[in-house]
């Protein structure tokens, strides 16, 4: 059953459960999670733009993903960076065959033409991060638009559907989840899964990448009474977790993510709660116990 008592104790009840998950490691091996691809490079310079490729194309089943990167950093490899800004740019022949499910090999040059224009005018993602925030004070949700406006500006008019999936729009209500987890790979201070490649964010800004795994947990946990997933769910699971994490709020993502990734909780009449340090709290199982 759920723990009995007010806020106070409910709030208690989740840091515990939340420390807990934190506790067990689960999830330390990273494999299948993309993120397993910008550990492959010391540099961070290679880091980082590993990060922004591996994040924008983590879409899809683990597999898929894990696949379709696998082939587009043997493109790039041994160095992301030197391949992007070399004085010949990636030609189109490299890239033949090579498409992610609705994003197509032009697609795909095309999204590595315009990270190649962004390192090269700013010199890293980061710089170009904080151009577009100019003077102004940080503002998330603000800043990464601008930071995607300018890819999207320097893409073009083709093939705007496969432009527009990979540079989406959080002034406009998108959740944003893959940029919000490029923001959370290169912010957070590494310790294993995150990398803390950024200064230009603080880890108390971030927004929880809003995956379909993070939504039912954040509803089964009472996190969110939002229903559609976009900016406003995220915000809202990202303020639970700052009311007992201020400093970092997303530093329980990747392993209550993971509870579904790894299929610990999958569907909702199988869920093996026995394994779940969250349980206590968790709506579905208090259903499924009445």
């Amino acid at each position: 059953m759920a723990p009995a008592g007010g806020p106070a104790s409910r709030e208690a009840a989740l840091v515990a459960g939340l420390e807990a998950l934190l506790a067990e490691g689960r999830g330390a091996v990273l494999s299948p999670d993309p993120v397993l691809f910008p550990h492959r490079y010391p540099d961070p310079g290679d880091a980082e733009v590993a990060a922004f490729v591996a994040a924008t194309f983590a879409f899809g089943g683990v597999l898929q993903i894990r696949g379709f990167l696998e082939r587009l950093f043997g493109v790039l490899s041994p160095s992301p960076l030197a391949a992007l800004t070399a004085p010949a740019p990636v030609p189109r022949t490299a890239v033949d065959g090579l498409s992610h499910r609705f994003v197509s090999a032009d697609g795909v040059h095309r999204f590595l033409r315009v990270v190649r224009e962004g390192c090269l005018e700013h010199g890293t993602l980061e710089r170009l991060y904080l151009d577009g925030r100019g003077g102004s004070p940080p503002d998330l949700r603000r800043d990464l638009a601008r930071f995607l406006a300018w890819f999207r500006a320097r893409w073009g008019s083709a093939l705007p559907r496969q432009r527009d999936f990979l540079f989406p729009r959080p002034d406009r209500g998108s959740a944003c989840k893959r940029h919000n987890l490029f923001l959370r790979w290169v912010v957070r201070e590494a310790d294993g899964v995150d990398l803390g490649l950024w200064r230009a964010v603080s880890p108390r800004d971030l927004v929880v990448p809003l995956d379909t795994h993070m939504a039912r947990m954040g509803e089964w946990l009472g996190l969110t009474r939002r229903k559609t997933r976009d900016w406003r769910m995220a915000e809202e699971i990202t303020g639970a977790f700052r009311a007992v994490c201020p400093e970092d709020p997303v530093r329980f993502d990747f392993p209550l993510t993971r509870i579904g990734i790894l299929r610990v909780c999958t569907l909702p009449r199988r869920g093996n709660c026995s394994r779940c340090p969250v349980a206590p709290l968790c709506a579905r199982r208090t259903k499924r116990e009445k």
